[in-house]
């Protein structure tokens, strides 16, 4: 490892035994290729607490090293006491604090912490300024703007700085900024624009830097076109735009996206970007020009279907535009991920079942491209709704998210506990997988949509919940997995003749034969008279339907061809059989 003037670390414990993905989390390498452009040394680090903890003791150690940076968020802020106390009592080094959690810190957390300064809102400036303080004694605390710090055993707030106007003076993530080399999966996240207009009743970003800017279309693609020309990989790349508010200008959405769409056809990548369904459904051109552009999936802010709930969390939107412009981006070929919110505005039994049903009825419209996550409300960081929850009927029981891992309610009603909440969750969770589960097992979700998972879990791209519950599931997985194959088809592909193709079940007999109550045979799911599992005993691939019902006749078992190929359909509806065509 390098020397440097400073480090920027993003640290979470690995909570529930689940390994963070960071590919979204640009900011402290942000920060770094700004420092490095502005005459200091810096790299950054996001990973484990421990990881990171022996990165930490090593470049202190060494003194290779002047001045750390934590990022602290809505999960990591114990993490951050901890660390930065750390530093100060094993090696005495300026620490500040940043990120998104940074404007709700207390004398309590500089106390425990012991940090010297906390960066409020944007921080590339701010940072080169206490850089200069802390390293060459430039400056003093009391004069630089977008800070807190303690005096006197008093927490002091400065004036907030500025925002930056001019994001193309931004210089871009290379690899100088990284503290480990980046060795994971070939994606890019980029992020086009700052600030975001309107001002959700739940969300932070909307409350801190409403004043929106943007990069030119020109920049953007100019960091796309090195990442492209960089990426040697073989996967398929994976472009990532984080941003809330991409689809804010359908004049600029359309000149990114028919970047994309000229850079796609020299190169294939993947690309994902957010969505706001208001400017959607007035704009609808943009899903057209995303589609265009090659986007595989498109995140949406659907949140509830209960109107007086939307209107509550400030959405601007309507049940009725979220349902059009779903089927919207459905049409165009784009996937839709969303979230449906428990525990937020007025929720009662009432809002619990009004918003599964809506739910069911996005996933049906869907046919597959649609997945929804279910979440409850998290009472970040001076949002409105954590400001006055009792204007929304809840009550805050856990403000700190120090009971919860995102697995456990931080909110009440009047009518329901955080354990009844819960419960919904679960609850949830488990009516839409089985909603999922009835339409894959009722071939309600085209064929083209499934083997698509396939490709997108080849190339290391997610595939999503549908594909985790197709893998679930023995039958539907070996059936479709032979379909991915090429090897064989469905009835409804067959080139030839039916009673020339070679009938195939997907899955062994001996582990997946019962008898039911009436003492009929059950073949997983599929019930058998005695002489329908002489036929099934013939579903190997070895013989044609042809071939079959001569072997039945000639075995005095009394099937003839028209019978067989009923019970074979029968079979196929089940996803029981495949075809070889030879």
């Amino acid at each position: 490892m390098r020397n440097n003037d400073i480090i920027f670390l993003n640290l979470h414990r690995r909570y529930l035994n689940q390994k963070i993905e960071y590919g979204g989390f640009l900011g402290i390498y942000i920060l770094a290729a700004f420092i490095n452009k502005n005459g200091y040394s810096a790299q950054s680090f996001a990973g484990g607490l421990i990881e990171g903890k022996k990165i930490l003791d090593e470049v202190c150690g060494k003194q290779k090293v002047k001045m750390i940076g934590l990022y602290c968020d809505y999960e990591n802020v114990t993490e951050n006491i901890f660390l930065s106390k750390y530093v100060k009592e094993n090696y005495n080094l300026p620490v500040i604090i940043g990120g998104p959690q940074a404007t709700s810190l207390n004398y309590d957390f500089f106390l425990k912490s012991r940090c010297d300064a906390i960066v409020r809102y944007e921080g590339e400036i701010t940072v080169l300024e206490l850089m200069d303080l802390f390293l060459e004694g430039i400056g003093d605390v009391e004069n630089i703007l977008g800070i807190a710090y303690c005096k006197a055993d008093r927490m002091l707030f400065n004036k907030d700085r500025q925002v930056i106007r001019d994001l193309d003076s931004i210089p871009f993530i290379n690899d100088e900024c990284y503290l480990v080399p980046e060795t994971k999966y070939p994606g890019l996240s980029i992020m086009t624009g700052r600030g975001c207009p309107f001002n959700c009743a739940f969300c932070h970003e909307g409350h801190h830097t409403r004043q929106v800017r943007f990069r030119s279309v020109e920049n953007v693609m100019e960091e796309i076109d090195i990442f492209l020309h960089s990426n040697s990989s073989k996967q398929v790349p994976f472009i990532m735009f984080t941003d809330d508010t991409f689809t804010l200008q359908s004049e600029r959405v359309k000149a990114i996206c028919a970047g994309l769409e000229e850079r796609r056809k020299k190169k294939e990548f993947y690309w994902f970007c957010e969505g706001h369904i208001h400017t959607l459904y007035r704009h609808p051109k943009m899903i057209e020009y995303i589609a265009n552009g090659g986007a595989c999936c498109i995140q949406l802010g659907i949140e509830s279907g209960i109107q007086s709930a939307l209107d509550a969390y400030r959405k601007n939107t309507t049940v009725e535009e979220i349902k059009v412009v779903v089927k919207q981006c459905i049409n165009a070929g784009v996937d839709v991920y969303g979230n449906i919110i428990l525990a937020g505005a007025f929720y009662n039994e009432q809002a619990y079942q009004q918003n599964l049903k809506f739910a069911k009825e996005l996933l049906s419209m869907g046919k597959g491209r649609v997945e929804l996550g279910v979440v409850t409300f998290w009472p970040l960081p001076n949002t409105s709704m954590t400001m006055h929850p009792e204007y929304y009927g809840l009550r805050i029981i856990d403000r700190d998210f120090l009971t919860s891992l995102g697995d456990f309610p931080q909110v009440e009603t009047d009518k329901m506990s955080r354990w009844n909440i819960s419960k919904q969750m679960k609850s949830m969770e488990r009516s839409l997988k089985e909603h999922m589960k009835y339409m894959l097992d009722n071939w309600m979700v085209p064929t083209e949509y499934i083997l698509r998972w396939f490709r997108l879990n080849e190339e290391k791209i997610r595939a999503g919940l549908w594909y985790r519950f197709l893998i679930e599931n023995k039958v539907l997985y070996s059936y479709y997995s032979l379909i991915n194959s090429g090897e064989v088809v469905s009835s409804s592909e067959l080139r030839g003749n039916i009673k020339d193709a070679h009938p195939m079940r997907v899955i062994e007999i001996y582990d997946n034969i019962s008898e039911n109550n009436d003492g009929e045979i059950v073949f997983y799911d599929c019930t058998l008279s005695s002489t329908e599992c002489e036929v099934l005993l013939l579903t190997t691939g070895k013989l044609s339907v042809d071939e079959i019902v001569i072997y039945l006749g000639e075995n005095e078992v009394m099937m003839d061809f028209s019978q067989v190929i009923e019970l074979l359909m029968r079979l196929e509806k089940h996803h029981l059989i495949v075809w070889s065509e030879y």
